[in-house]
């Protein structure tokens, strides 16, 4: 079997790809990170941790802070909604 090197595709495809295997799950996130140097330089491009599903970490697991602060900063729709709820417990909002 032939193998396609991912370097030859444009960059726009490769953060494509990165960004697709990023949103599956935080073990293939960090599975693909591990891989090799080449995967982990793709992997902390910007925009990667804006697909990826905050809520599908487990809450045994401890998620770095640092991970959580930069999908807050890339506006990832999991890590909004989380601090949405924070803010709305943390300042007693009721329904009313």
């Amino acid at each position: 079997m032939d193998y396609f090197p991912i370097l030859e595709l444009p960059k726009e495809i490769q953060a494509l790809v990165v960004e697709r295997v990023a949103g599956n799950s935080f073990t293939d996130l960090y599975g693909l990170r591990a891989s090799c140097k080449t995967m982990k330089a793709l992997a902390e491009r910007s925009r990667v941790n804006h697909f990826y599903v905050v809520l599908s970490v487990s809450r045994r697991l401890n998620m770095p802070p640092d991970l959580f602060k930069t999908c807050y900063a890339e506006r990832n729709p999991s890590t909004l909604s989380m601090k949405g709820v924070q803010f709305f417990f943390t300042f007693n909002h009721q329904e009313g």
